[in-house]
């Protein structure tokens, strides 16, 4: 448009979407008048971000921070968001954004209370060991409620991230989506997900691909993203040349039917006006929107950085450009809106208040305040160590199992499912009825039936998570004549609770990431990731590493976001054996996760109900089975349902009652047990005991003990696996108990 604006919609498919983009930008002639007031409330807002950043720049020298200066117009895209936003019909927002401008974000925008910052500078607080290991002030997630000029109240949270920048994408997604679930916003008008990016993250990182690509499949859409790219034109040290293949760092949006605004960052009035536009869009069209804030970085990377290194002609151009502030604070002056005097005035005034706050750090006695937490996490607790072994009352009465069973198990009327199925659902239903032989995709079904029959949500999402890799679960069914789909799981559903399953896109990394944040928002659901094997979770690595093993101790952020990853050597092959058991017992620890590798359908029954009956909230990783999913030797009969809970340990039946005469005990844990089970039959051994690890963290010392003691003759204590020596669980159980024995 000739001027500070330029827009992209030539790739928009659907006519009607794109005619009223052009519409709104040609017929305001790319521009928006503001009376005086709102421009000199646009000038306060730009000063204080401006001023934030020169105090911490003067009274914190060198420290990082990760200025915003250059690209302070933010603060104004991020204000009409909000206020047109709640005009329009929206009451929360859920934002996402790396450490670029990330403080200014939270003590501007968010309101977070200046000297809760600055005590994180002054580092004058007492370390609560209870509130974990913490993280830099730049990770750190915020909620808020926030009362807007307008008088309207709105509620705003920041999602905590690591230095991954763009990996919390997936997270803020299915944080909004999840809060639209909880409200019954199905449109998703009314929770609305912001993210912001880097323009080399956004451009470099795959995660962004995939969570653009998520936007509109029916598991995962939110009605429309608002994404800033804060585009500095420099990535770390690289330059864009270097950085992308494409004309423009956002190119990647045109997979989306989603206008592309390129606007000036020093002309505050047309990020307001295209952050209009945006909002308008994504609130009429449930799409996506893309805003390319073309700006600068006035320092380094970080502060400590010398940029002129590696840019020294842009730094040169930089070191000489007027600020945003100045630069607007003299077009208001010419227009005649506000004197030179009174926008020094304003400067003066901020630096006074900043002072004030500085003083309140300084005398200590504040620490760093965490995020609040969304009131469906007031009811649970931390969980500590001693927590995890206090018996959860996870089993149910027999006739209730039979009932439950009898409607997941029995087809509708005038449903004609296909004939091998028709036997599958048969074969389920007599286990139950006759109380055994249960399998372990029923006593799956089991679990998440009851627990929707107690009024739980179980959201489940993968790739090709409703039939099953395995074809053992049969949770969507579709009519073998008509096509109709049907989940026989929901006819037992409490009112309010619903089975939502989902074929994933063929995505670890950003489903993974978005059932991780939906665990964050929603507690009183079962949420669960599966791989298609197990191996297939190291694409998601990030996610595991930085948010699920260390998000709680972090961010003091809970979840119980369950993995099922299909574990064991069946001969597929080295990608399709090992969830690897090892990094996730390497990353344990304090109590972070648990870890599970389970040889019976109802440990899986009693594992995942214990993860919604628990007053807290740990993630739950299972090494799940693939060959045992059909062994007949790998079945529980009804009364292991009924009698017992989850047992961390499952002591050898057989031997015990003839345990003096054992000499060898091995311990061991999933599938292999089966395999020394029938070796042992083969030999005739009476001198074996096999007991059964479930849980491998954390390590159920106590019964295992216990367990030994009915052994005192043993001779040996061995422990097996499947895996190499350097792999699965042997290095863990090694140092955590077996190296104390002699």
């Amino acid at each position: 448009y000739c001027r500070t604006i330029a827009t992209e919609t030539a790739h928009i498919t659907k006519r009607e979407m794109r005619e009223w983009v052009r519409s709104r930008l040609e017929g305001a002639r790319g521009r928006e008048t503001f009376d005086a007031p709102a421009q000199r409330a646009m000038l306060q807002r730009i000063s204080e971000a401006d001023r934030f950043e020169y105090f911490l720049h003067t009274r914190y020298v060198a420290q990082k921070r990760f200025s915003l200066e250059g690209g302070e117009a933010t603060i104004t895209c991020l204000d009409r968001i909000l206020d047109l936003g709640s005009e329009l019909g929206a009451s929360e927002f859920v934002l996402g954004m790396a450490h670029r401008g990330r403080l200014n974000v939270l003590t501007q925008v968010l309101h977070k209370k200046h000297e809760s910052v600055f005590v994180e500078f002054e580092g004058n607080y007492k370390v609560d060991p209870d509130d974990g290991e913490g993280d830099v002030k730049y990770h750190k997630g915020y909620l808020t409620d926030l009362t807007l000029r307008s008088g309207k109240k709105v509620r705003m949270t920041m999602a905590a991230n690591p230095s991954h920048q763009e990996f919390v994408n997936a997270v803020v997604e299915v944080m909004a989506r999840a809060r639209q679930d909880a409200v019954g916003d199905a449109q998703g008008t009314q929770i609305v997900p912001i993210l912001i990016h880097g323009d080399a993250a956004f451009a470099g990182q795959g995660v962004c691909y995939e969570t653009v690509n998520m936007a509109l499949l029916d598991g995962y859409r939110t009605g429309g993203t608002l994404h800033l790219v804060i585009n500095n034109q420099v990535g770390f040290t690289t330059d864009p040349k270097d950085a992308r293949s494409t004309e423009f760092a956002t190119d990647m949006a045109k997979m989306l039917d989603a206008p592309i605004f390129h606007v000036n960052g020093d002309d505050v009035e047309a990020v307001a006006f295209v952050a209009r536009i945006a909002i308008e869009f994504r609130q009429k069209f449930g799409r996506d929107a893309f805003i390319d804030l073309i700006c600068y970085r006035k320092h380094g990377h970080n502060e400590g950085d010398e940029p002129a290194f590696t840019q020294p002609l842009l730094y040169k151009k930089i070191k000489a450009q007027v600020s945003v502030r100045d630069v607007y604070a003299g077009r208001l002056a010419a227009a005649g809106v506000v004197t030179a005097e009174d926008a020094e005035k304003m400067a003066a005034a901020i630096m006074d208040r900043l002072d004030e706050s500085q003083k309140i750090a300084k005398q200590g006695g504040l620490k760093p305040k965490n995020s609040d937490l969304e009131e469906s996490w007031k009811k649970f607790r931390r969980g500590k160590a001693e927590d995890f072994f206090v018996p959860v009352k996870t089993q149910l009465e027999a006739k209730l199992l039979q009932e439950i069973a009898e409607k997941i198990n029995v087809m509708p009327a005038g449903f004609q499912i296909h004939p091998k199925l028709a036997r599958f659902f048969d074969a389920r239903l007599k286990s139950v009825r006759d109380g055994k032989g249960i399998d372990w995709g029923t006593g799956e079904a089991l679990a998440y039936a009851s627990l929707m029959a107690e009024g739980h949500s179980v959201r489940l999402s993968g790739q090709d998570v409703e039939r099953g890799t395995f074809t053992h679960r049969q949770s969507v069914l579709h009519d073998h004549v008509t096509g109709q789909i049907y989940s026989p799981l929901q006819a037992v559903a409490k009112s309010g609770a619903k089975y939502d399953v989902h074929n994933s896109c063929l995505s670890e990394t950003g489903v993974m990431g978005f059932d991780y944040g939906y665990s964050l928002v929603a507690p009183q659901t079962l949420v669960i990731w599966e791989g298609q094997f197990g191996d297939f979770a190291n694409g998601a690595q990030v996610i595991i590493d930085q948010f699920i093993a260390s998000g709680e101790t972090k961010w003091q952020r809970m979840s119980g976001l369950t993995l099922l990853l299909p574990h064991g050597y069946e001969g597929q092959g080295p990608e399709h054996s090992s969830a690897r058991m090892e990094r996730f017992l390497q990353m344990a620890c304090q109590g972070n996760m648990i870890v599970a590798n389970l040889t019976t359908p109802a440990q899986i029954f009693h594992a995942l109900r214990r993860q919604v009956k628990r007053d807290f909230r740990k993630p739950l990783i299972i090494m799940s089975p693939k060959s045992l999913l059909r062994s007949p030797a790998a079945v529980s009969p009804l009364s292991d349902f009924t009698d017992r809970g989850f047992q961390e340990i499952l002591n050898d039946s057989q031997a015990s009652t003839q345990a003096s005469g054992v000499r060898r005990v091995l311990l061991c844990s999933g599938k292999v047990y089966y395999d020394l089970l029938a070796e042992r039959e083969k030999a005739a051994r009476k001198d074996v005991a096999i007991i059964r690890v479930e849980q491998l963290f954390p390590w159920p010392a106590e019964a295992l003990t216990k367990a030994l003691t009915a052994y005192a003759g043993a001779k040996e204590i061995i422990w097996v696996q499947e895996e190499p020596r350097n792999m699965g669980a042997w290095t863990h159980v090694f140092n955590t108990w077996m190296g104390g024995l002699d």
